[in-house]
């Protein structure tokens, strides 16, 4: 009876362990292992941005969904819709996840031709029959970091000046990316309505010297805080704002930890997840295609300090607390056009 109690035991043990040491592959309608792909912006892998969230967000699913999954990197936009089109014509994936608003027009041209093929477009407002667009509110994604600076430049904070300027520098011009700067804009204003606001555009993703070369402009025509919205060009951005002594603000993926210092916060979006979101809706059987927004109220988006040496005022803190809980109850809607700002901060101003 020993014996067999033994051996009964054992048997238990080995089953538990190959029931924790596996996991079924998630599968599509053809038994097959759900296969997806992953087209990515121009700044590639290596731009602790959003390009690498992404890539994190495909990971996970990989790891905790069983997808297999394969990506490409396009170098120029002119590489869209060849990378779009040799995904499709493969005709074995389950789904196609891309990046970028300036991904629309050849997402456009190629769904058209491919309309059994799914995709989920991040930063997007499309709307076709097999498209799920995903986006975030970019004009709340950074209004909370244009507060810091509105205020941080008229502080007794360390690295600030008397100048009352900040700057906001953009990798590219696209709709998406230019409501975050009147998000940042208007977040400024909203708390500092005389603030002078630099603008800078290097026009790549991928340019850390450019960005460099723009930022130490802005700080020497008097900024102390600048926002970027450049991808791996923002790296520039953030040495800039270490030779020049002043303030930063990553975006994205919290990048504070790299120059603690001087890396105020990071205007942060969760990438990862609405990447990871969209695969599990294609496992789960209730992907849908659409239009898909969510902000700070969904906890999509909004700032982040954490990692930062940067140690802001107690008033600084304060209206930050307070005006996140405006926007997340509605009672203060940023606008998202710069057509709309100088009406807005006119009839919007904090403590009044």
């Amino acid at each position: 009876m020993k014996k067999f109690a033994a051996l009964l035991l054992a048997l238990v043990m080995l089953v538990t362990l190959c029931a924790c040491g596996s996991k079924d592959n998630a599968k599509n309608d053809d038994n097959k292992t759900m296969k997806v792909g992953l087209i990515l912006g121009t700044g590639g892998l290596g731009d602790k941005n959003f390009n690498d969230m992404a890539y994190a967000g495909m990971q996970t699913a990989q790891t905790e969904l069983g997808i297999t999954f394969d990506y490409l990197e396009p170098e120029t936009i002119s590489d869209y819709v060849p990378n779009l089109r040799t995904m499709c014509e493969a005709g074995d994936y389950d789904l196609i996840v891309c990046l970028g608003s300036d991904m629309s027009d050849a997402l456009t041209e190629v769904a058209a031709d491919f309309p059994n093929q799914k995709f989920s477009h991040v930063d997007s407002s499309l709307k076709l029959d097999n498209v799920s667009a995903v986006a975030t509110k970019w004009q709340e994604q950074t209004f909370l970091t244009g507060v810091l600076a509105g205020l941080g430049t008229i502080s007794d904070m360390p690295l600030a000046n008397q100048e009352n300027v900040i700057g906001v520098i953009l990798g590219q011009e696209n709709p998406a990316l230019r409501k975050g700067v009147v998000g940042y804009i208007a977040g400024a204003k909203y708390v500092n309505p005389d603030v002078t606001v630099l603008e800078g555009n290097v026009d790549s993703f991928n340019d850390p010297g450019k960005g460099k070369e723009f930022a130490l402009s802005m700080y020497n025509q008097g900024a102390d805080f600048i926002q970027a919205i450049a991808g791996a060009s923002g790296m520039g951005i953030y040495n800039a704002s270490v030779e020049a002594n002043r303030y930063s603000f990553g975006v994205g993926a919290n990048i504070n930890y790299l120059e603690p210092d001087h890396i105020a916060a990071t205007a942060a979006r969760k990438v990862n997840e609405m990447v990871y979101n969209e695969v599990k809706a294609l496992v789960d059987g209730t992907w849908t295609a659409g239009y898909k927004i969510s902000g700070i109220a969904e906890g999509a988006v909004g700032y982040d300090a954490s990692e930062s040496n940067v140690v802001l005022p107690e008033n600084i803190q304060k209206a930050l607390t307070e005006i996140e809980k405006r926007i997340v109850d509605g009672t203060l809607v940023p606008p998202e056009s710069m057509d709309e700002i100088d009406a807005w901060v006119a009839a919007n101003q904090y403590g009044k």
